[in-house]
C-alpha cells in the first residue's frame, strides 16, 4: 500500500458478475473487502451484472457494439489501458477464463502493472493456460501468485505446467446470507430430492442422474427430483423424462431466484457432474443443513464431503454406486440424520469470513 492511501486498493476483473460461481466468487469478495479496509473496483468484460458487489466498477460490456469490429476492440482497449495507468492499484485479481493467447500476453505485459493474482476455477485448465507452455511460461512469469479453487486443480497445474508459484484458497459462501434466504418461502410440498447446474453442455450430466433416479427406489417411494437451472440441454432432458414416463416425478423448476429454499427442504442435493472446479452447490446446500451426495469427481467435492459424515462419496462415474448412495440415503435414516446433523457445521470453513481471511493474508492486508 502507498503510504499516503488509507486503504489498500483491489482491482477485480470478471468475465461478468452473473452466471456462474467465479463470478458470484469475485462479487462476494468485493464485498468482504470494502469491510475490510479496501478500496475495490471491478472491471467487467461482458455487461451482464445479477450478483451483489462493492466498489466502483467499469463495464467494458457497455462499449461493445453489435459488429464489435476492429476499432470498437482498439477503443475498449485504449478505454482499460487508461483505466489502469490512472489508479495505482496495490494488487489485481483476474477472474477471467483465457481464451485468446496473444490478447493475454498483451493484457499480463502491458496492461496489468501491479501485482497479480490469477484465479483457476475449473478443473479444464486449458481454459485458463494456452496450450503453449513456452507462451503460458511468459504470460504468467511476474503472477504474483496462481490461486486455484482446489487442491485438485492445484496438483494437475503442477503436473502439466511444472508451475510452482500457487496457492489453493477455496470459493466462499456468505452462510449468513444463505440462512435468510433459505427461510424465505416455500419450495413444494412434495418431498424431493435436487440438483442445480447450467444446462448449455453435458457436464453436469443431468441425463446419466435422470437414467439413475428412474433405476433407484425413489420415484415408488414418491420422492420427486427436481433440477433447477436452464441452457440449451434442457429440451433434450425433458424428452428423456417423457420417454421415461416420469414428467410426474422430476420437475424442471428452470433459474430460480432463490434456490436455497429448495436446498433447506429437499432430501439431499446430489451432484452427478463430469468435473467441476470446486462444487458450489454441495456447500451451499450443507449451509441449508442439506447433505450431499456427489460423484468423487475432478474437483472440488472430495474437498467438501466427508463420507459418510455430511454426505456421501461415490465413486467417480460409477453409475450403479451413484444408485446405490442415492437409494441408501432414503432407506439408512440412521446414516442420513447423521449426515444431516453435521451438514451445517461442515460448511462453516467455507464462509467468506474464513475463506476472505486467507485472501488478505496472501496479500499481507492483515
Amino acid at each position: 500500500m502507498n503510504p499516503t492511501q488509507d486503504k489498500f486498493k483491489i482491482c477485480i476483473v470478471s468475465d461478468q458478475l452473473a452466471n456462474g460461481g467465479a463470478e458470484r466468487c469475485a462479487a462476494l469478495l468485493s464485498q468482504f473487502f470494502e469491510k475490510n479496509n479496501c478500496e475495490v473496483h471491478h472491471v467487467v468484460v461482458v455487461d451482464n451484472i445479477e450478483y451483489p458487489f462493492s466498489g466502483k466498477i467499469l463495464n467494458l460490456g457497455k462499449l461493445k457494439n453489435e459488429s464489435n469490429g476492429l476499432f470498437n476492440r482498439l477503443k475498449r482497449f485504449w478505454v482499460i489501458n487508461n483505466f489502469f495507468r490512472k489508479n495505482k492499484f496495490d494488487y489485481i485479481i483476474d477472474f477471467r477464463v483465457k481464451r485468446f493467447q496473444i490478447q493475454e500476453f498483451i493484457i499480463a505485459k502491458f496492461i496489468f502493472r501491479y501485482p497479480l493474482l490469477v484465479t483457476v476455477h475449473s478443473y479444464m485448465t486449458d481454459l485458463y493456460f494456452p496450450i503453449n507452455n513456452y507462451l503460458a511460461n511468459i504470460i504468467y512469469s511476474d503472477t504474483y501468485k496462481i490461486i486455484t479453487v482446489s487442491k485438485g486443480i492445484e496438483q494437475k497445474i503442477i503436473q502439466n505446467y511444472n508451475y510452482i508459484n500457487l496457492k489453493t484458497i477455496h470459493n466462499p459462501i456468505d452462510i449468513e446470507a444463505i440462512k435468510f434466504l433459505s427461510n424465505l418461502g416455500k419450495a413444494i410440498e412434495e418431498q424431493f430430492v435436487i440438483a442445480a447446474g447450467r444446462m448449455q453442455d453435458d457436464i453436469k450430466q443431468f441425463d446419466k442422474l435422470i437414467d439413475c433416479y428412474s433405476k433407484s427406489v425413489l420415484p415408488t417411494q414418491n420422492i420427486k427430483l427436481i433440477i433447477l437451472g436452464d441452457g440449451i440441454e434442457k429440451d433434450k432432458l425433458i424428452k428423456q423424462v417423457k420417454g421415461l414416463h416420469l414428467d410426474d416425478k422430476i420437475l424442471f423448476k428452470g433459474k430460480v431466484e432463490n434456490p436455497f429454499i429448495y436446498f433447506k427442504e429437499a432430501i439431499y442435493t446430489v451432484l452427478s457432474s463430469r468435473y467441476e472446479g470446486f462444487g458450489n452447490v454441495l456447500m451451499e446446500s450443507l449451509a441449508c443443513g442439506t447433505p450431499v451426495v456427489a460423484f468423487d469427481c475432478n474437483s472440488g467435492p472430495s474437498e467438501i464431503i466427508i463420507d459418510k459424515e455430511n454426505g456421501l462419496l461415490v465413486e467417480n462415474q460409477n453409475q450403479e454406486k451413484l444408485i446405490e448412495a442415492m437409494n441408501e440415503m432414503v432407506l439408512n435414516e440412521k446414516l442420513y440424520y447423521h449426515c444431516k446433523s453435521n451438514a451445517k457445521a461442515s460448511a462453516q470453513k467455507f464462509s467468506v469470513e474464513n475463506i476472505g481471511l486467507q485472501w488478505l493474508e496472501l496479500m499481507k492486508i492483515k
